[in-house]
Order: structure tokens, then C-alpha cells, then sequence
């Protein structure tokens, strides 16, 4: 019988089963990854050495996904306008995959799609003249913001299940509310706009 004319298994194959585990369960094990392969676990370390490798490949995913799909070049035509895009972008696609999140942050980006996403960001603060200590507190706090209202999209409506008695002023505000839409999208709009309000003030005076 002939070899196969394709490999059973394949990087981008791994890194999506273990996508999905995660998706599902929060984490994924070696073993656990090797069923969902249908396969043996040495024959996963045939294609990459590991978690952290894994782990990189997911995030590479979620990025190429996100760059397909995203509007990360278009959106303009102010650079804070580019800046929200980009934010906007990737925490739609980080969204989708909230369970991956405490994962991704462990590891440093070391993968092109991710990388690429980032590049982008910072070239953008670079043109409007942000020093690079200002490019790099700019991108990261961009980051910390877009990573934590990803998690949120994924929380409960009502994240805070209030006490009259205990709590009076958060279950009275949770109880009197009328959101025009989602509280996680509602909030994540208005902390974007504060920070980028704030980095306006890093762009040199001509």
C-alpha cells in the first residue's frame, strides 16, 4: 500500500484541534490533543516540540483569522480613528476565543500573523512622531485594554449579582439601567475613546 499522498497531521491541524479544545474546556493536554487528532502524542512531536510551541500556534491562528476578517488598514481617516479600528478588530476576533486568553498572555509573540497585527499598531504611533518610549506604553496599554474587554465579552451581562442591603449602590445601578446595547460593548467603547484621548497628548507640538 502506497504512503499517503497528504500528512495526517499538519501544524495548522494542531494548533486548531487545540483551539478548539481550549475553546471548550479552557486548556488542552498533550493526551488530550493526540484523541482529538485521532492520533498518538509521539506523532504531534513529530510536527512541533510542544506546549509553548502550541500555544504560539493557537494565538497564530486566532491572528490570521483576525487579519482576514478584521479591518486593522482601513478604517480611518484620523489615526485615532485607525488606532480604535485596530482595537475594535482584534477583541472581535480575541472574543470569539475569551477561554484563550490567561493562555496567550504566559508566552511571549514570537509568531508572524500576531507580530504583524502588533507591527502595525506601533508603526502608526511611530508616523505621528510618538517617541519609542511613548510607542511602547501606547501599544501596551492598547493591548491590556483590548485583552480585558475580550474577556468581558464572554461574562455574564449581569457580571455582578449585587446585594440590596450589601451592596446598595451597585444593585441599584445594575437594577435602574438601560443600556443601549451590550454592557461589555458599551464600556469597551468608552474606555477606548479615554485612552486615546489620553495618547493624543503624547503627539508632538509642531
Amino acid at each position: 500500500m502506497g504512503r499517503p499522498r497528504q500528512a495526517i497531521l499538519s501544524p495548522e491541524k494542531i494548533y486548531r484541534a487545540a483551539l478548539e479544545l481550549v475553546d471548550e474546556f479552557g486548556d488542552f493536554t498533550l493526551p488530550g490533543l493526540a484523541k482529538r487528532l485521532s492520533v498518538s502524542p509521539s506523532s504531534i512531536y513529530h510536527h512541533v516540540q510542544g506546549r509553548p510551541e502550541i500555544i504560539n500556534g493557537i494565538r497564530s491562528v486566532i491572528g490570521a483569522d483576525a487579519l482576514a476578517s478584521g479591518d486593522f488598514f482601513t478604517a480611518g481617516p484620523d489615526w485615532q480613528d485607525r488606532a480604535a479600528a485596530w482595537a475594535r478588530s482584534y477583541r472581535r476576533a480575541l472574543g470569539q476565543h475569551a477561554k484563550c486568553i490567561p493562555l496567550l498572555v504566559g508566552e511571549a509573540v514570537t509568531d508572524h500573523a500576531t507580530l504583524g497585527i502588533y507591527e502595525h499598531l506601533a508603526a502608526l504611533f511611530v508616523e505621528q512622531g510618538f517617541s519609542a518610549n511613548d510607542v511602547v506604553v501606547a501599544v501596551t496599554v492598547l493591548d491590556n485594554f483590548m485583552l480585558g474587554s475580550a474577556l468581558d465579552v464572554a461574562a455574564p451581562e449581569s457580571a455582578w449579582l449585587a446585594d440590596a442591603e450589601a451592596q446598595p449602590a451597585l444593585h441599584a445601578a445594575f437594577a435602574d439601567a438601560s443600556l443601549d446595547g451590550p454592557r461589555s460593548d458599551l464600556s469597551f467603547e468608552v474606555g477606548v475613546a479615554a485612552i486615546i484621548a489620553h495618547l493624543g497628548t503624547l503627539v508632538p507640538q509642531a
